[in-house]
């Protein structure tokens, strides 16, 4: 009997909310930001709305990070606020 070969299916491209969350990541990530231990994010043109509510609740699920509304709509993320020196 012959094997049937399975067709690889091409690699989807990243959903917008992955997208969104690969540049929160990314800033987090920065040299600077993980000095300080915190980083200003906030949504950009052309980012989904629901994409930006979505990973707003999942961060409010993290521990050790707090999340400061800014007056111009951007958040401040800060972790581990009690080893900050700002």
């Amino acid at each position: 009997m012959a094997k049937k070969r399975k067709k690889q299916q091409a690699p989807q491209p990243p959903s917008s909310y992955e997208l969104l969350g690969m540049r929160i990541q990314r800033q987090i990530n920065a040299p600077a930001a993980q000095s300080e231990k915190t980083t200003v994010i906030a949504r950009q043109d052309g980012e989904r709305e629901d994409d930006w509510e979505r990973l707003i609740e999942e961060l409010e699920t993290v521990e050790e990070l707090t999340m400061i509304s800014l007056d111009d709509g951007r958040i401040r993320l800060r972790w581990n606020p009690e080893e900050s020196s700002t």
